[in-house]
């Protein structure tokens, strides 16, 4: 089988699974075609794409024969010598434009800047460093990450994401993002910047697909072509709104559909059908002039005629709902691809906050001791450990050390480790957990005594007093505690004698960390607004108001919550890359851990931990990336802030 036929044979074998899918997402046939009023007029014979400069009359075009030119009124204001075929456009901040044009002698994607004020272009840099033979491209201006990165795609089932900017700033060269698999004979593409979402044409429909790199990997059909849907041809060119509507030229060239921002994920309205009177158009562009209106310009390649229509939007971008916080830094990635890291602790070093450790389960392996640079230092392969947790002293052997305990899946039992005051680590031992199926654990201190809890996937978590008996650690159990569904993670508030335990699908519960205590557990907040499913990893900041950190899954956030009464939320954030550094975020987070009595040069408040599902920036096996929470607080609107405690 070649290349062509394996591409095509791999796009059908998707497009059946896909199909099916379709079912549920109602695809509907299109309304009756309404008249879209153009305003028409030629340019240099051989442009084959153009774009409308909001506000100003100017118009940018590419063509073969003359390269990238900016019109100004009809007269020429400043030029780049190429065979073009492509252009795109994105607002850097008033009439000040990012361009992107594609150059086809050499093969390159040309960047720049286009000041609408003095109708000039400045070139910034050439993406030269692709593999792919360019043969497409779009922008997607990320309000969420603050960042301007390009698709390019080479039409064979082959595409790149290169980051260009971040936080207003150029990077000294483009750096990729990612490599992703598009379909073969894909035509055109556009992002949806709010939602993040990547819409590709090609001859069977459209697709989408997440434009965010931390974001769950998966794609959907929009619209397909009879007889899989009710498009009556493949589109060959698409645009986006900032609010999220989706416009797609038609091959014909004389017809455009027009699709209102979904409702949910996988939901679409019916689209609105525009017959372009007059004009037969073969490139599609999209600018906005105000809020809730847009500006399309439509060029025919084989004439040179251009036409813009200005349409009134039923949507207005919003702002985006979470903050970003960027990593300061990350652990080495494991050693082989797949659901590998899972948990964190932190150890803060009683003399030397440099010398602090990270402690991170591998799954499948064992535990892995880093420094504050992700450094791996120590490595224990001791089985299948799933969580972790570390408790200051505890008498051992007739002097105080740092006790770690972990779940181990292996033999269901509890796994020990000491920490020396050098910051070495070394097992102690493990006991049986009795408990069938372990799998979360935290650890607390309460009236002296050193105490773990761990759960299973039943919804019981036990909780052990851990004794010393003839030189063995011993844990029997002293409290039962039962949920209605799968918890995993928990942390305790050994100051105000608080445990706090995740239910995956539910929400978060708060008990006493007395074991007499026979009371049931008290529900803090649910799945719905905020958390969505899954909730896993649970860390608590020290102090006399502390904050619960929460990973929700779901959507790869993080949530704040108060950790005393009401336990209000908050706020919520996310962790985004930093291409200046080259460290990608954090998405699809089991565990993590909060320190806030770690305060060093990095991380003057407190250092955050996080386990990275699907760690970017290139392709790597999962680590844990490493936050400041003084940043967490900052970009919350927590700094300043006293929090309310009604205990």
């Amino acid at each position: 089988m070649n290349k062509s036929q394996f591409y095509k044979t791999t796009l059908m074998l998707g497009l059946l699974g896909a199909l099916s899918a379709c079912q549920s997402h109602d695809i509907q046939p299109a309304h009756t075609s309404q008249s879209l009023p153009l305003s028409t007029s030629t340019l240099t014979a051989g442009a084959v794409d153009s774009w409308q400069v909001p506000n100003a009359d100017q118009v940018l075009v590419v063509s073969e024969k003359t390269g990238l030119s900016l019109y100004q009124s009809d007269t020429l204001s400043a030029q780049q010598k190429g065979e073009f075929k492509q252009v795109r456009l994105s607002p850097l901040s008033t009439n000040q434009w990012l361009y992107a044009a594609q150059e086809a002698s050499n093969d390159r994607v040309f960047v720049g800047s286009l000041n609408a004020d003095t109708a000039t272009l400045t070139p910034q840099f050439s993406l030269s460093q692709t593999g792919l033979l360019v043969d497409n491209l779009c922008l997607f201006a990320d309000p969420a990450n603050e960042t301007l990165s390009i698709f390019v795609s080479d039409g064979r089932g082959r595409a790149e994401q290169w980051l260009l900017r971040q936080q207003q700033s150029w990077l000294e060269e483009p750096l990729l993002l990612r490599e992703l698999a598009l379909p073969y004979d894909a035509d055109s593409c556009a992002v949806d910047p709010n939602r993040g979402y990547l819409y590709v044409t090609e001859p069977l429909g459209i697709w989408r697909y997440p434009a965010r790199i931390e974001d769950n990997p998966e794609y959907y059909p929009v619209s397909l072509v009879a007889p899989y849907g009710e498009q009556a041809e493949p589109a060959s060119s698409l645009a986006t709104s900032d609010s999220g509507e989706l416009f797609a030229l038609l091959e014909s060239g004389d017809n455009l559909l027009y699709w209102d921002a979904p409702e949910k994920v996988d939901s679409w309205q019916p689209a609105t059908s525009y017959a372009l009177t007059g004009l037969t158009a073969t490139m599609l562009n999209l600018t906005h002039t105000t809020n809730q209106q847009v500006q399309l310009s439509f060029t025919n390649e084989e004439t040179g005629q251009y036409s813009v229509a200005q349409v009134k939007l039923n949507s207005i971008a919003l702002a985006p709902e979470l903050k970003v916080v960027r990593p300061i830094a990350q652990s080495q990635p494991a050693e082989q691809f797949g659901d590998a890291m899972d948990d964190p602790a932190i150890w803060v070093h009683p003399n030397d906050p440099e010398k602090s450790r990270v402690l991170g389960t591998h799954k499948k392996q064992g535990l892995q001791i880093y420094d504050l640079k992700g450094n791996l230092l120590q490595k224990f392969e001791d089985g299948r450990l799933n969580n972790v947790d570390v408790r200051d002293g505890f008498s051992w052997q007739g002097r105080t050390i740092s006790l770690v305990a972990a779940s181990k899946r292996d033999d269901d039992s509890l796994a020990f480790y000491a920490i020396e005051a050098d910051g070495q680590v070394r097992r102690l031992g493990t006991t049986p957990a009795q408990l069938t199926g372990i799998y979360g654990l935290c650890m607390a201190t309460y009236q002296g005594k050193h105490y773990v809890f761990a759960n299973n996937k039943d919804g019981l978590t036990l909780q052990y007093e851990l004794q010393v008996n003839n030189g063995n650690l011993v844990a029997p159990v002293v409290r039962k505690i039962q949920l209605g569904s799968q918890p995993e993670g928990c942390v305790a508030d050994d100051v105000h004698e608080r445990l706090f335990i995740g239910e995956e699908d539910v929400g978060i519960w708060v008990i006493s960390l007395n074991p007499a205590d026979n009371s049931q557990p008290h529900s803090i907040a649910t799945v719905g607004e905020h958390l969505v499913d899954d909730v896993e990893g649970i860390a608590l900041s020290s102090g006399d108001s502390p904050i619960l950190v929460v990973s929700s899954q779901g959507n790869n956030s993080y949530q704040l919550y108060q950790a005393t009464p009401p336990y209000k939320h908050l706020a919520g954030f996310r962790v985004g890359l930093d291409g200046f550094n080259g460290i990608d975020g954090s998405s699809e987070t089991d565990g993590l851990e909060l320190s806030t009595t770690l305060h060093s040069k990095d991380y003057p408040q407190g250092l955050l931990v996080i386990q990275d599902g699907r760690n970017r920036l290139p392709d790597k096996p999962q680590n844990f990336k490493y936050v400041s929470w003084q940043d967490v607080l900052e970009v919350a609107g927590l700094a300043t802030t006293k929090l309310t405690q009604a205990d």
